[in-house]
């Protein structure tokens, strides 16, 4: 492994699902260890309820806000508050803000960013969520359901 530098705004940049997600480190840099992305999402988005089954996942809010929920519990974190989500706890994130939320999202061992770029490739708009859980499935993750109300 080598050492990688990506100065701010640097990495590979993709649609996701109306966010944008910029990949800072993933399989090839880290020897499949980490994946790290920074996501921007905007006011009122929301990850359908789904499940990582190969991989941990952590959220570190850099502005705005988040309001995570797995399983029966939720919690909503601001700037420099983290949240650790263990493989195959059903989840999802809101941001119920006024203003964008970034956050860099760690996931372990690497490849959630395959996943990513197999679904910034789907067309523009509302996701289909038959299409969106058969590429899920083949990364490890079930989509369960919509999102929190």
């Amino acid at each position: 492994m080598t050492v990688l530098f990506h100065p701010p705004g640097a990495g590979t940049r993709y649609p996701f699902l109306g966010t944008t997600m910029t990949v800072k480190a993933g399989e090839r840099d880290t020897g499949a260890a980490l994946s790290v992305i920074e996501s921007e999402c905007p006011p009122g988005f929301a990850t359908p309820r789904h499940v990582h089954h190969h991989d941990d996942e952590a959220f570190y809010v850099l502005s705005g806000a988040v309001q995570v929920h797995c399983e029966d519990e939720a919690w909503e974190a601001g700037p420099g508050g983290f949240i650790l989500l263990p493989r195959g706890r059903p989840h999802a994130f809101v941001n119920r803000g006024d203003e964008a939320l970034r956050m860099l999202q760690l996931t372990w061992p690497a490849g959630f960013e395959h996943f990513t770029a197999e679904v910034s490739a789907l067309p523009a708009g509302p996701p289909d969520f038959a299409l969106l859980a058969e590429i899920g499935a083949r990364h490890g993750y079930e989509i369960l359901g919509p999102p929190p109300a």
